[in-house]
């Protein structure tokens, strides 16, 4: 049985609230940078955000609904706030370019690749075009037909480009994700005859953005999309980590179960829920592909992760800590496969 929760429009007191903080975190950046401090996001972000997960660490209220249009207002925004600042990058010193830039790069592997992904599974064209240029700026342009056509598909499988054992830490997840996901890229837009656009085409664009930005800009602006870039990596692999860690499909009679809830985390944390826009509900998402972000639900039964994303992203750099954290919450099934592999 699905769990639901309310819904409310973004008018509503405790809905508009919700959103707010997703609007400011997604817009950080240009927020920061209005008031004169491009440097503030990073900190914002890795301090604020799990401060205040650990507050509404029991709270389940109402949470927004998002009309289409204000989500892709928000993206457009993301977007456009991370090219800005590259080409205000010249105004600052060396170390504030990449601190900003770091920044920019934390909204983007967060709220923007939220919204990417969101707006690359719908059926619109145009916000798939949307969430194509988003991941373009960004040097992830292949992540959108890849996501779909593969992660979907072979998710919980060993070809799955988010795969990972009990014993993987962040590190060495990271590197074999970012490789994975490139092949398997390729790969799929080999198959459909459509390499350039989604592949090669999105990494020209990318390096077409840097040499303009560098010529207006000069080397800070390289710099700084370059720290965004990194950092935007580095927030998306933690969040795909934590969502996968070490749930597996098992075989029967040779081919793999179907996609269950036992094969991804949830996270029910509010502050997570609204600041991802519902992609924390992760097992809906996988189980009913089809539904947008409006539709998704907490599914009982499913392994939980005991905090928000923001926490347990920070976790993930410890692996120890890591693991004694999250073992008690894996599925019993899963323990035992991987002490027995």
């Amino acid at each position: 049985m699905i769990q639901h929760s309310t819904r409310h429009p973004i008018y509503h007191p405790i809905a508009l609230f919700g959103a707010l903080i997703a609007i400011a975190f997604a817009w950080l950046p240009t927020l920061s940078l209005l008031v004169g401090h491009p440097g503030w996001p990073l900190w914002i972000g890795l301090l604020a955000l799990p401060l205040l997960e650990l507050v509404f660490h029991r709270y389940q209220g109402p949470i927004p609904f998002w009309h289409f249009w204000t989500l892709r207002l928000i993206l457009a925004v993301i977007t456009l706030q991370g090219l800005v600042g590259a080409l205000l990058a010249s105004h600052y010193s060396w170390w504030l370019v990449m601190l900003a830039g770091a920044g920019s790069g934390y909204a983007a592997g967060s709220s923007g690749n939220a919204l990417g992904h969101e707006l690359g599974h719908s059926r619109n064209k145009w916000d798939k075009r949307l969430a194509k240029w988003f991941f373009t700026t960004v040097c992830f342009g292949h992540y959108t037909q890849e996501h779909g056509a593969g992660h979907h598909v072979l998710v919980g499988t060993p070809k799955d480009s988010l795969y990972t054992h009990v014993s993987d830490n962040l590190t060495s997840f990271s590197k074999r994700n970012m490789i994975k996901q490139f092949r398997l890229g390729i790969q799929i837009a080999r198959s459909r005859d459509n390499i350039w656009s989604e592949v090669y085409g999105p990494i020209f664009y990318y390096v077409l953005i840097n040499l303009v930005v560098g010529y207006l800009a000069g080397w800070k602006g390289v710099v700084f999309l370059t720290f965004q870039t990194i950092v935007m990596y580095m927030v998306d692999a933690s969040i795909t980590f934590i969502q996968h860690w070490a749930l597996h499909r098992r075989q029967v009679n040779g081919r793999f179960e179907r996609v269950g809830p036992e094969h991804t985390w949830d996270c029910d944390n509010w502050i997570t829920t609204v600041v991802s826009f519902n992609n924390c509900r992760h097992v809906d998402h996988h189980i009913n592909p089809g539904k947008d972000l409006n539709a998704l639900e907490n599914i009982p039964g499913s392994p939980k992760m005991p905090y928000g994303y923001a926490i347990m992203g920070t976790l993930a750099n410890f692996p120890g800590l890591f693991r004694r954290v999250m073992e008690p919450h894996l599925p019993h099934h899963h323990s035992l496969q991987e002490r027995s592999a």
